[in-house]
Formats: C-alpha cells, structure tokens, sequence
C-alpha cells in the first residue's frame, strides 16, 4: 500500500521541486467567486522520469501506443498478492488558492466565474496534465499546501511555476493514469454487477466532510448495509472531521458504487482496518469511467491486489438503467448528463412500488440535479441525500420537492467546522445558496438559520450528520419509506463496525 493511504502517516511532506499534475477539484468562493481553491493530484516528477530509465512502463519518452499496450499486459497480471506499480510513488495532493486572472491562474486554464462555459473549461481543465515548480514555504498571495497522504498533515508552499505538460508528455502520462484498462461495464452489465440487493432503509453515514450512504435491511434487530454508495472520509484539509472510529459493515460483502472519483468519497476505504487487512478492498467496486490522476489509479489497484475487483461504468452521460429489487422496489442508476467530474458522476433513485402512493430515494453523490433529474424523473422524493455536501447549485437546479406525505426527509452530510480555503471564514457546507434553494423548493429546515446554516440540529424535514456549534451532537442518519424507523442495534453482530445510524 502507498504511504499517501495510510492512517500511520503523520508528517509533512517532503516537497518536491517539480511535478507532473491533474486538477481534481475547483471550488469557488460563494462570496468572491472569481477567488478558487483547486485540488491538483501530484506525482514526483523527478521519481517518475528515474523510474522511466529502468521500467519501460513507466518512461515517458515511449510513444503513447506503445505504453498502452504495456500497461494492458501489465494490469492483467495484477491480482491477489501482486505488486502496486505505485506502490513507492510519491503522491501529494496540492491545494492552491487563487484569483482566476493571476497568471499562474491562467497557465492553469482556471475560467472567469462568469464564462459561459465555465463547467466545460473545469471539465477541461480535469483532462490536461500540468507541470509544476514549487519548493517549500508559503505565498500569501497565492496560498498553497501540499499533503503527502489523505490523512497527513500538510506543508505550505509556493508554486513557483504551472505549464501545460509537453503533449507527449501528456499522452503519456494519461496511458499511465487511467482506468480504461480495468474491466469496461455496459448498462446492462452495470445491472448484473449490482444484483438484487435488498432497500428496506437508507444509511447516511457520518463520515466527517466526505459522503457515505447505504441501502440496508432489518437483519434480526441490526441494520446491515446490502450496497454502498460511496465509501468516503474527511481528507486533506479536512481529515480533522473525520470519526476517530470509523469502521464500516462488510458482514454482507456489500458492492460498492463509487458516484464519482473525489478522494472524500472513496478514502472510507482506508478507515477500517481489522487484523491488519482493510475489508474494502476486498469487496467488489464500480465506478465511472473518468479522467483521474495517480493517487487515484493506485487506489483502485489497491482493491485489485488486495483481492477485490475494480470496474468501471462506460455508459455516457445521460446514460440510465434498471434493477428490479425484492419487495416491489426498483434501482434506477443513471451517468450524469454535465460536462465535469461532479456533473458525470453516477446518481441512484430506489423507487417502492409497494406502497400508495409510489415514492423514492435519491442519492446524488456531488451531481447538481440538473444533471440527472431530466434522465431519471424522480418519483414522489421521500428521501433525499443533497448533492455535494449542501454546496451551492446551478441557478436553474430542478431540486425535487418533497412529496406530499407526511413523512420526509433531506440529508446533509457534512463535517464539523469543514473549511475550503484560507480566508477567515472559508467556505464551509453545507452554503446558504444550498440550503435555501432547498427550503424554497418546499424543505423544510426548521431550525436552521439559511444565513448560517449547519449550526444547530435541524429538526423539519432535515436531518445533518454534524454540526458547526461546538459541543453538538453528530451521527449518521436513517430513512425508512413511510416513518421513522423503529429501534434497531446499530452495528452488526459482529462487533467489527463503528458506522451507527443514530438520527431518524
């Protein structure tokens, strides 16, 4: 396993003078939107142009046909027991803060707040590869922290130099990073992959800043989870928020859907680790098909050579299907239609049929609801997972109302005092712009404050895995299909999990 994984890592970095780059994320000020904080996955680019000398996969100077065809030979061999090609790679995760029109901002490609193709110039930014200069110490002007693991500490920097990678450097880097070489899922594959699993309740997790959430079933008293969607964690800057606990249910080998490829929604695999071994990555994982960088391509080796298996969903966007479930419930899954990582992600609606009137679920992961609510047409929401933390949507995001039944519920999964950014205060989730989009959309969040929201215990239609007032309670919450569920044991009888559902 890389050390950028691993719980036990808690130094800072040493900082490399120069790295080869994809940006991961941008996130953008509610109240200054032209100011960024853009996560940049990073790999030495001087350990990898050494390695280059002795391993032909990994030499930038092959043509880029060439690499593809090691690569291919190179994953079919990886299994159970085998080597991670990154095992001793270096692996940061920069976060840099900035205007879009300071120059660095524009060798980064980073769009103006009011470009009218803003997402598809983020979306391109997500597909190019960079290489930067730093060295160590701090830029008020442009602040940055680079972090050696999910959960390690950070250093601060100066990124002294950003240029668009040579393009046979890039070609090369991406046959390298990329997933296109695991297992390629059709709908119709996606459908056999998921099975039947059973929906009796909704689990979302508290897992800190990060987005786990279950359909589960009443197994003799316990609830134990059937699928996950998402398996995430606090990371970075925000691996404070994290559970100092964290240890998930695998007692029914659940699969796992991974709705999009940021780290806080898949790092919960490194969370629990039981007699050395972290369940996991033993379990059968789907995800979409998208760009990605090096820590996450050594990610989903880990799950290949730890012994699970690593797939990915190919359809486009817009793409949907279904699965039948027991107990007159459908699982309706769909790629969304946007341009970008969190707009192409994959969302699920279980819809039950079994009760009158027809109502559903809806987990998002962090795809604004304009980018799937056209393709999959939600029926009579009863439960809902708000899209990427509570953060601000699109001006025109069709939120669902909830339907008009007396029982409801919206999720907000969020961590404790999460920050985005160094200013003094950050952008923190869930954003008054999410919640009242929300609230007008006929939420009700009864105690909260819109202009601060996240603060106290919601009440309403709401339910929060945490709150920003010191000294408040937090945990996951659970969502039946017609009322609060009733008592259950929280953890299985295996003893082996810490991941409870305590807010109804």
């Amino acid at each position: 396993m890389n050390r950028h994984f691993s719980r036990q890592n808690d130094s800072q970095p040493d900082v490399p003078s120069r790295a080869y780059g994809r940006v991961d994320h941008l996130e953008r000020d509610d109240k200054r939107p032209n100011r960024v904080l853009l996560g940049i996955d990073l790999i030495d680019a001087n350990w990898l142009d050494h390695q280059g000398v002795v391993d032909p996969s990994l030499d930038l100077s092959l043509p880029s046909e060439k690499l593809d065809r090691l690569w291919k030979v190179r994953i079919r061999s990886l299994g159970p027991g085998a080597a991670n090609p990154f095992e001793n790679a270096p692996l940061y995760r920069l976060e840099l803060e900035i205007d879009a029109g300071d120059p660095l901002a524009q060798n980064l490609r980073v769009p103006h707040h009011q470009d009218p193709f803003s997402r598809q110039r983020v979306a391109a930014m997500e597909r190019s590869w960079f290489t930067l200069e730093l060295r160590p110490g701090a830029n008020p002007d442009n602040p940055a922290l680079l972090y050696g693991g999910l959960f390690a500490p950070a250093a601060p920097v100066t990124v002294k130099g950003a240029m668009p990678s040579e393009q046979k450097i890039a070609k090369a880097l991406d046959q390298m990073f990329t997933l296109r070489h695991l297992t390629q899922l059709t709908s119709k594959d996606f459908a056999r992959e998921v099975g039947t699993p059973h929906a009796d309740y909704l689990a979302v997790y508290d897992v800190g800043q990060g987005n786990a959430n279950a359909l589960a079933v009443n197994s003799y008293g316990w609830l134990v989870p059937t699928l996950y969607f998402d398996l995430g964690a606090g990371v970075y800057r925000n691996a404070k928020t994290r559970p100092n606990d964290l240890r998930f249910c695998f007692s029914y080998n659940p699969v796992i859907v991974l709705s999009h490829w940021d780290a806080d929604h898949w790092a919960g695999a490194y969370a629990t680790l039981v007699n050395n071994t972290y369940p996991a990555l033993k379990q059968k994982w789907i995800a979409p098909l998208q760009k990605v960088g090096p820590t996450h391509t050594a990610f989903a080796y880990d799950v290949k050579i730890s012994g699970g298996t690593f797939q990915t969903y190919a359809g486009a966007g817009g793409s949907f299907g279904s699965v039948l479930l027991p107990g007159h419930r459908t699982l309706h899954y769909a790629r969304g239609s946007g341009p970008d990582r969190n707009g192409s992600g994959l969302v699920l609606v279980v819809e039950n049929n079994e009760l009158p009137p027809p109502r559903s679920w809806l987990l998002t992961g962090d795809c604004d609801y304009a980018d799937f609510v056209p393709i999959l047409n939600p029926v009579n929401p009863i439960g809902m997972v708000a899209p990427h933390h509570g953060a601000s949507l699109a001006p025109d995001s069709p939120i669902p109302p909830p339907a008009a039944l007396p029982y409801r519920r919206l999720a907000y999964s969020y961590g404790h005092e999460n920050a985005h950014g160094n200013k003094c205060p950050p952008t923190r989730h869930p954003t008054q712009k999410g919640t009242t989009a929300h609230a007008n959309a006929g939420w009700n969040h009864n105690a909260w404050s819109l202009n601060k929201p996240g603060t106290t215990t919601p009440g309403g239609n709401v339910l929060a895995t945490c709150e920003h007032a010191p000294g408040t309670s937090r945990g996951g919450a659970v969502i039946g299909w017609h009322s609060p569920p009733g008592p259950m044991t929280l953890s299985c009888p295996h003893k082996l999990c810490s991941a409870q559902c305590t807010q109804r």
